[in-house]
């Protein structure tokens, strides 16, 4: 704040100055419009300059100096003065349409107008009493060798305190600053210094030419210093597209030379500081399996330091995670997060720039720098090559990652899986491509009865023990082995002789590396005596079971229909009606159950014969009809009559179309529909008829169709009309498919469902 009253203090002595020169030499009011195109000039020269460390170069000392050498000291120093006045006032007010930062720091602005004025208006003042001290001619008027000294240093003195000015202002600002504005003095001379070659051109063409050729060099002098900031600004754009270029090189060689994260994330933080403020700049990093922000590197005001992981909440880091798009604020960072409706985490910005670092559309963390203090800090431009440098870190990241996890959890499965080799009881055998063992279990030696060292490193036609190859023992042969070997996993259960002798399945799966190929082969030896003894013992009591229950139910049954005839009381035979229904419902369920009993252990012989499609559905029509009238349903069919006959088991066939339609119809809501249907199936090869039975009903969610036709399994989110045994559908499949055929459901909550067989047509010698 200092610095800023010091400049103002001096423009006021400046200003002082003017004053006393006016009042000591008064300017002749002939020469106002002179006055004013000068002024005119001086004050576009200045608005059009080019921008170089610490401010601006342009045409103004050629302007200046030319003034002076016209007009004398008094007038051009007013026109210094105000013309620079009046151009910070412009740029305070429309600096985004003149390429410049706004500042909203009023005494800055004032200070920096202030040290502008200064170092125009005293350079030339010095300058000047240095010329006429010399004997400098004003008007200049002559061209010759006696005035070139005068002049020489009339330009020497305007440059040496312009810029020694202007150099106590920038250091004001910091070392970085002074060192910039002292590397670019060669540019500021070639820009400021070379012109004023021109400046007693511009006196002597007034002089000697008049005020028309002078009007006319003027509009040459303007168009100069437009081609001139135009030339300027491109050779910055490409100096700046250089070194961007440079950077990323650099961070693209940094980057695949390591798979240190600190060190990737220093890189990026070196390249990117050479390209724009980075003082304060940090990379987040997200965890999706914890929800949690980590902040890997973290720089304030130059100094790194240290940020706490958070739980993702509702910050700009968090905002960019989510869109996976880049943010610029220019400026007013508070009011742009209440508009985008975020929360202020941390230290307010003046101007903030984040982008995120993608890895196939994952947002695997952000990019962000910051400035707390200038607004408009940052621009597309450096939007632009930021996200290039977080796509080329993206990469590097992400292997940076996953080396960091594979490194820590290699140790950590190379112990799991010796402890699942010592620990389970599965036999393991791991070979590569050419059939050679390559580590195996204390297991899989004991289903052998082979020492596991002896295992190691031998090929699978070796022979081992009495003569046996390894492959011989595990149950293979040449061709079976090359024959499974191109499957991508084979299962199957294979007798081991010894006493006693066991069953084991033996599961055969190629091994993956992380691109797909296979490297190798997984052999598992799984010891299934017991379930299959327990599956044994548990199917023979079930069907003992069953098998026992069957009689005296259907000697109860008979005994009360007997009783029911034989009572005249109401309620006692309406008792008796409900006990007869119950054990007629477990004589159904028994009986159900001997049948898919005897369909799974291959005891239930059909007896196929050609009847046609359309009999079928009729007859069953016939008999659910005075069901489906009790609820109001209506029952459709749709048969050709030119369908060949089916090859079927009528009875079985016929009370798998029966639960199917009874099933039907106690889903469906009263006033609904259930269509009967069949037509020839041309895809298949011999031919096919399908079979179906679509409702109205409330359709079944995709999650409970995968187990309808398991036993005892119903749909646990619907209700019907009466209670099933979870049978009917398990005894549907079973004798679908021992006649050879399929049966599926095709359904849509909301929408209904159909169930939908494929049968068999007869065979043309049937």
């Amino acid at each position: 704040m200092r610095r800023h009253y010091s400049f103002i203090i001096a423009a006021l002595l400046v200003l002082v100055i003017l004053v006393w020169i006016t009042v000591d030499t008064p300017p002749d009011p002939r020469q106002i419009l002179l006055w004013l195109l000068f002024a005119a000039l001086i004050l576009f020269t200045n608005a059009f300059g080019v921008r170089l460390a610490g401010g601006a170069v342009s045409l103004l000392p050629m302007a200046t100096v030319a003034s002076y050498l016209v007009l004398g000291p008094a007038p051009t120093g007013w026109a210094a003065f105000g013309g620079t006045v009046i151009y910070g006032a412009l740029r305070y007010r429309w600096a985004a349409q003149l390429g410049s930062a706004r500042s909203t720091n009023r005494l800055a602005t004032i200070g920096l107008n202030a040290a502008n004025a200064t170092m125009h208006t005293s350079s030339i003042l010095a300058g000047g009493a240095l010329y006429q001290a010399l004997n400098g001619e004003i008007p200049l008027q002559s061209s010759g060798v006696s005035f070139l000294g005068p002049l020489i240093v009339l330009g020497f003195t305007y440059l040496v305190i312009n810029y020694l000015i202007a150099g106590i202002y920038i250091a004001t600002r910091g070392q970085a600053a002074l060192q910039d504005y002292i590397q670019s003095l060669p540019n500021l001379l070639f820009y400021e210094g070379a012109p004023l070659i021109f400046a007693p051109l511009v006196a002597l063409i007034y002089t000697q030419l008049g005020l028309l050729q002078f009007i006319l060099f003027a509009i040459l002098l303007v168009a100069a210093s437009l081609i001139t900031r135009s030339l300027a600004h491109t050779s910055r754009r490409l100096e700046r597209r250089v070194k961007e270029l440079d950077s990323l090189q650099a961070v693209g060689q940094a980057l695949s030379a390591s798979l240190s994260l600190d060190t990737i994330l220093l890189a990026i933080h070196t390249q990117v500081s050479a390209l724009m403020r980075a003082r304060n700049f940090y990379v987040a990093l997200y965890d999706p399996e914890t929800q949690e922000v980590s902040f890997p590197l973290a720089f304030e005001d130059g100094e790194r330091v240290e940020w706490r992981t958070r739980s993702a909440g509702r910050g700009l880091t968090e905002h960019i995670l989510q869109t996976g798009k880049p943010l610029l604020i220019e400026r007013d960072v508070p009011q742009a997060l209440e508009e985008i409706g975020l929360d202020q985490i941390g230290r307010a910005a003046a101007s903030w720039l984040g982008v995120p670092i993608l890895a196939e559309n994952e947002s695997l963390g952000v990019i962000a720098i910051q400035s707390f203090t200038k607004p408009n800090a940052y621009d597309t431009s450096h939007q632009e090559i930021l996200v290039t440098i977080a796509a080329q870190a993206a990469v590097a990241i992400q292997n940076a990652r996953l080396y960091e996890r594979t490194d820590e959890a290699l140790a950590r499965r190379v112990q799991e899986l010796g402890s699942i080799l010592r620990t389970t009881n599965e036999g393991i055998l791991l070979l590569d491509l050419n059939w050679r063992t390559v580590t195996s279990n204390r297991a899989m030696a004991d289903f052998l009865g082979i020492p596991q060292n002896e295992l190691t490193g031998q090929p699978l036609d070796t022979p081992l023990k009495k003569g046996q190859t390894l492959m011989m023992m595990l149950g293979y042969t040449p061709e079976s082995l090359a024959e499974v070997s191109h499957e991508e996993a084979h299962k199957q259960i294979i007798p081991v002789p010894g006493p006693p002798e066991r069953q084991v399945e033996r599961t055969l799966t190629p091994v993956h590396d992380q691109g797909g190929a296979t490297v190798g082969w997984l052999l598992v030896l799984h010891d299934i005596t017991e379930e299959m003894e327990l599956a044994r013992l548990r199917e023979d009591l079930t069907h003992m079971l069953v098998h026992d229950l069957r009689s005296p139910l259907t000697v109860l049954r008979g005994s009360l229909e007997m009783m029911a005839d034989s009572i005249q009381d109401a309620d006692a035979k309406s008792l008796l009606v409900m006990a007869r229904r119950g054990s007629d419902r477990m004589l159904r369920m028994v009986s159900e159950l001997l049948d898919i009993s005897k369909l799974e252990s291959g005891q239930m012989i059909i007896h196929p014969e050609m009847v046609s499609a359309a009999d079928l559905i009729k007859d069953i029509v016939i008999r659910i009809s005075p069901l489906a009238r009790e609820v109001h349903i209506t029952i459709e069919t749709s048969a050709p009559p030119d369908l060949p006959p089916l090859y079927v088991d009528i009875g079985f066939i016929s009370r798998v179309l029966n639960n199917l339609v009874d099933n039907a119809i106690k889903f469906t809501p009263d006033g609904g529909h259930v269509r009967m249907w069949a037509r020839l199936d041309d895809q298949t090869t011999p031919q096919t008829i399908l079979l179906g039975v679509s409702d109205t009903g409330p359709g079944i969610p995709e999650e409970e169709r995968g187990r309808l036709f398991d036993k005892f399994q119903q749909i646990s989110s619907i209700n019907g009309r009466r209670a099933g045994t979870g049978l009917g559908l398990p005894f549907c499949k079973l004798a679908v498919e021992d006649h050879g055929g399929e049966i599926w459901v095709e359904s849509e909550v909301g929408q209904g469902s159909t169930f939908v067989l494929r049968l068999p047509v007869a065979p043309d010698d049937a």
